[in-house]
């Protein structure tokens, strides 16, 4: 039994209950590695972990994969586990009112506001699409509204996971909101994301009238046969006065069958952005330093004052060759900053640093790497000159027998670290640059204007993953450095214990394989166009031709993002339609900002490259 004062997996200590239902109990409770507060939501019990393995696993594997989506619009899962036999989710801590309180307290609200949470919503849900989630209890109770005005959707996965899991639907009950249920889940058929589609168009409706399609209902059954057979209300009718095309919109979502719904996400956000604000694409700035993609555009780019469309060809560049002229796959950049002070036990040094030369022993030979020795300066404990070296039997053994030499630390700096490391891997602009930082102090030689000074100077320049290393360090600064620099941070409790040091040795290998995996890169073009333009078609046309235009997946206001494989070394080109938005044009104006980026899991949107397509008019053929 759950109550104030226990503690979940030896971290998290509960606090008081925040809220409990169908989908369980939720938990306030602060989490004693990095001194947050959390929410834990604890599954309902009904499902014994010892006695359904693949149920167990199965939520195991929703929640990494729930932890993995990076979207403002989404809850962010940070652990998953079970105690005593029940299920629990440990998720960030939010503040504000879910819309079902909003609708409750506030009524139906300004049609200009409604239209602009459900477009947040659908943005959340395509991150989620994409990555093959489907929630599945889409409704306002599910729709956290933030003090900022951002509206976060939550519990994503877990009604499709209890669904199954516990064999309600075998004993005929109804798992997930029937106010807010597809008529394909009413059936009890197998869903995809377009029932999330219809749920947000009951939503869309419940925002603006107050009420859902079927109000009134107490009976469960009746409310089930009317979301499959009652024809759905037209929002005008309801709310008289409100956009046609927003009328259509909703009338769309709620259709009946899954075919005459909107294929994306995306594209209902879209169209849900061009009722508020039509606008134009923003001119794509140059290429991001250190990716080694590029778009480059060739085209005529000449509108005559009767053109309805404008065409390139793109040309897509992959990551550079070696100097030998074999294709060299995002190589991996990595330097350890190793920040170890006079307050850790010896034996405690000595696991950290067996650690880090295991990890070492086991890079592969591609690989770059350096060893910074982290000190009131910071300085190269290896190599012994300001740059990375390859791995190699020889220097992985160097750098061996250096770590074993290394002595702590008075004080730190971690502002002046982070810059050494920036200017090691500066000299790679090619590959995935990534530090890891291990420290038990707390940055108290520098002011604290250098170590954001530092942070601002090397974001978006390589990632860094913090380990703070027993008890006495500063958080703050530790969350600072990981946040700035897209890293994780995580305590490493008692480093001297067989198993802590284990641990520690398999988390390092972790962060290490996943940035070689971020060298299988899954890309896609992303093409974005003004309000009122689109994409006519989108063909590959060297090295082989392939027709891309039915493909593309919609991901935003104006944007469709079309998979696309480049290998590295290598360029691919495309034959790119753009149609143009009507009305004479008196400007050179860009017709499209086309983006390369790297898709979840490894990238999470990650822009490589980037280019404009532009259009001149002209009336001199």
């Amino acid at each position: 039994m759950n109550v104030a004062g226990g503690l979940v997996d030896g971290r998290f200590r509960l606090a008081a209950p925040l809220g409990r239902g169908g989908m369980g109990e939720v938990w306030l409770a602060d989490d004693l590695r990095l001194g947050r507060r959390v929410a834990v939501k604890f599954l309902p019990r009904g499902l014994d972990p010892d006695e359904d393995e693949e149920s167990v696993a199965r939520f195991h594997r929703e929640a990494q994969v729930a932890a993995g989506l990076q979207h403002p619009g989404l809850v962010q899962v940070f652990d998953n586990g079970e105690q005593d036999g029940q299920l629990y989710l440990v998720m960030e801590l939010l503040r504000g009112r879910n819309l079902r309180t909003v609708l409750r307290e506030d009524g139906p609200l300004p049609v200009r506001r409604a239209v602009e949470l459900a477009a947040q919503t659908a943005e959340a849900l395509s991150c989620a699409h994409r990555a093959g989630i489907v929630h599945r209890d889409v409704k306002p109770a599910n729709l956290m509204l933030l003090p900022d005005g951002r509206v976060k959707v939550c519990d994503f996965g877990l009604a499709g996971y209890l669904h199954s899991a516990t064999g309600l639907t075998r004993s005929g009950v109804v798992m997930g909101t029937p106010d807010y249920m597809s008529p394909e889940q009413c059936r009890g058929r197998s869903v995809d994301e377009r029932a999330d589609l219809y749920a947000l168009g009951c939503v869309l409706l419940a925002l603006l009238t107050g009420q859902p399609p079927f109000p009134g209902r107490r009976d469960v059954w009746p409310l089930l046969q009317d979301h499959i057979r009652t024809p759905p209300p037209r929002l005008s009718e309801r709310r008289p006065g409100v956009p046609a095309a927003l009328d259509g919109l909703v009338a769309e979502l709620l259709a009946k069958d899954p075919a005459d719904r909107p294929r994306f996400a995306g594209e209902v956000a879209d169209r849900l952005r061009a009722l508020l604000e039509p606008g134009t694409p923003p001119r794509a700035p140059a290429a991001p330093a250190g990716s080694g993609y590029r778009i480059e555009v060739f085209q005529n780019q000449y509108k005559l004052p009767d053109a309805t469309d404008a065409d390139a060809i793109l040309t897509v560049r992959g990551a550079a060759l070696d100097p030998a002229g074999a294709a060299v796959s995002a190589p991996q950049a990595l330097v350890f900053l190793v920040g170890l002070s006079t307050g850790l036990s010896p034996a405690a040094l000595r696991a950290v640093t067996d650690a880090v030369a295991a990890t070492v022993d086991a890079l592969d030979d591609e690989v770059w790497f350096a060893v910074v020795e982290g000190s009131e300066y910071a300085r190269m404990l290896y190599p012994d000159s300001r740059r990375l070296v390859r791995a190699t039997p020889g220097t992985r053994a160097e750098a061996r027998a250096a770590l074993a030499g290394l002595e702590p630390l008075r004080t730190a700096a971690f502002g002046r670290w982070l810059r050494l490391a920036d200017q090691l891997l500066a000299g790679h602009p090619d590959a995935d640059r990534t530090a890891v930082l291990l420290m038990d102090g707390r940055d108290d030689a520098e002011e604290p204007a250098e170590l954001a000074a530092a942070l601002a100077s090397c974001t978006d320049r390589f990632r860094c993953h913090v380990r703070g290393i027993g008890v006495d360090w500063e958080v703050a600064q530790g969350r600072a450095v990981s946040a700035a620099l897209a890293g994780t941070l995580d305590l490493v409790h008692l480093p001297d214990t067989p198993e802590t040091a284990a641990a520690l040795r398999r988390e390092l290998s972790g962060i290490v394989l996943g940035s070689r995996r971020a060298r299988g890169r899954d890309l896609a073009l992303r093409v974005t166009t003004a309000a009122g333009a689109g994409v006519g078609f989108l063909k590959q046309v060297a090295p082989e031709p392939t027709d891309l235009t039915g493909a593309g997946h919609p991901v935003g206001p104006g944007a469709t993002e079309y998979r696309v494989d480049v290998p590295d070394g290598k360029t691919c080109d495309y034959h790119l339609r753009v149609l143009l938005p009507p009305g004479p044009a008196t400007a050179e104006f860009a017709a499209a900002a086309l983006e390369l980026v790297q898709l979840p899991p490894a990238g999470d949107g990650r822009t490589l490259a980037r280019a404009t397509m532009l259009v001149v008019p002209t009336t001199d053929w």
